[in-house]
């Protein structure tokens, strides 16, 4: 599978020393949440633009992502540990639930600065979230399904006059199926 990454990116990954980090953004209902695996605030550009992840320090576990060449749906499961409380309430309180989520992966370069476009590794919705709690901060375990889930779902259309206009408003063809 072909992948799109910058020629500095790629120069960086072939270096002798290779400086990874990972970030996560996570799409809430009232809000995106954006972190990444050092401390302090970073910007990278990510998915086309300018974002600011707070770093969390070793906040990430990851399970392992892989890809077939079949069209199979294969999730990942993150891990956020060392989550203050006061974070905790907001993602209790929003909805998370088949909202996305994307793992993206970069390198630093020798001077330290994040090179430009960082890869993205993973994109798929949110679906199980697990917290504990232990003291001060919480961990937080989330399920993050494929986006080819979808086509597990049901379509459940039917052939009358208001399921038409839900994508035609204007189209009355099916007004006299009822009789």
């Amino acid at each position: 599978m072909a992948r799109d990454i910058t020629t500095a990116f790629n120069n960086a990954i072939k270096s002798d020393v290779v400086r990874p980090i990972f970030a996560i953004e996570l799409e809430l209902s009232d809000g995106t949440l954006r972190f990444w695996t050092g401390y302090g605030n970073i910007t990278m550009t990510a998915g086309g633009s300018s974002k600011v992840f707070s770093g969390l320090g070793d906040f990430l576990g990851i399970s392992p992502v892989s890809e077939s060449s079949t069209l199979q749906m294969q999730g990942i499961n993150i891990l956020l540990t060392g989550i203050k409380s006061s974070l905790i309430s907001s993602i209790l309180s929003a909805q998370y639930t088949n909202r996305d989520a994307t793992l993206y992966m970069g390198l630093f370069n020798t001077s330290g600065a994040v090179i430009d476009d960082v890869y993205t590794l993973f994109k798929g919705k949110m679906d199980v979230c697990n917290i504990t709690e232990n003291g001060e901060t919480s961990n937080i375990s989330l399920n993050i399904e494929s986006r080819l889930i979808v086509f597990e779902l049901p379509k459940e259309r039917l052939y009358t006059l208001e399921d038409q206009q839900i994508d035609f408003p204007n189209d009355v063809g099916f007004e006299f199926i009822p009789d």
